[in-house]
């Protein structure tokens, strides 16, 4: 039997893709973002056609909106974390080895990519988290440690469409995480204790840029024998940040 041999046609433009990447060219130079109507303005389109569009890609977190400002989201970067391309620009890389020996377990950092959590780094020996952070797997927000210190953060309108979208399988995380909401937002800790890994125990605390703006989460990650010590670690971890006494903005604003 012959062997089947693929025949590549020649590279050809189609309407749809061609949108999609002149909307992420668009605003990828643009840091404060763009409106839906300037970026309309810029693409030579009507609003109608590319709002559905960019909706998709604040869904998948190749872009972000704040305050009705469309910019590139954190997507992009994962994918050229998958190829081994580009580092983070807003996370500092050092931060891993300097939490990991003050706090003397796994650590991980994570962002929000769309309506997912992606861990981007970790330093340690957990082996399941470990995998985690290398495939760049997506992970629950509401479910995790380090999603639900994100989550808090979030306005309350976005936070309640990403609890939304939940299955009725999720329902019991996304109450658990409405529980515990109001201790997050009042400490800057959230927990997972056991419920995504078995015997796993995590804490995780905002990472922020030096304006306060959300970066990702720092999750620390033990067994058992941490369960207990997870507040201090927290505390430990969010002295190393030097926020302490950060408030999240989403809490500010209500």
């Amino acid at each position: 039997m012959g062997v089947a041999t693929l025949v590549l046609v020649p590279p050809r433009h189609h309407r749809t893709v061609d949108r999609v990447t002149a909307i992420l060219d668009a605003v990828a130079p643009v840091p404060q973002g763009l409106t839906l109507a300037t970026l309309a303005d810029r693409l030579d389109a009507p609003k109608s056609s590319i709002h559905e569009l960019v909706n998709g890609l604040l869904a998948t977190g190749y872009l972000i909106e704040h305050e009705h400002r469309i910019s590139l989201g954190p997507a992009p970067f994962v994918l050229t974390l998958s190829g081994n391309r580009l580092a983070a620009q807003e996370v500092d890389r050092d931060l891993l080895p300097r939490i990991h020996e003050a706090v003397e377990c796994s650590v991980l950092i994570g962002i929000q990519v769309g309506m997912s959590l992606v861990y981007i780094d970790q330093i340690g020996e957990e082996p399941a988290l470990e995998f985690a952070a290398r495939n760049h797997s997506r992970r629950s927000l509401y479910g995790t440690a380090s999603g639900k210190v994100i989550l808090a953060d979030l306005p309350g309108r976005e936070m309640d469409a990403l609890l939304h979208s939940a299955s009725s399988a999720d329902r019991a995380e996304v109450d658990r995480f409405l529980a515990e909401l109001p201790e997050i937002r009042a400490t800057g800790l959230a927990y997972n204790l056991g419920s995504t890994i078995p015997n796993v125990y995590s804490v995780a605390t905002a990472l922020r840029s030096p304006d306060g703006t959300l970066v990702g989460a720092v999750c620390a990650v033990g067994r058992e024998e941490l369960r207990e010590s997870l507040p201090d670690i927290g505390r430990r971890i969010q002295s190393l940040l030097g926020s302490r006494d950060a408030t999240p903005r989403s809490a500010e604003r209500r």
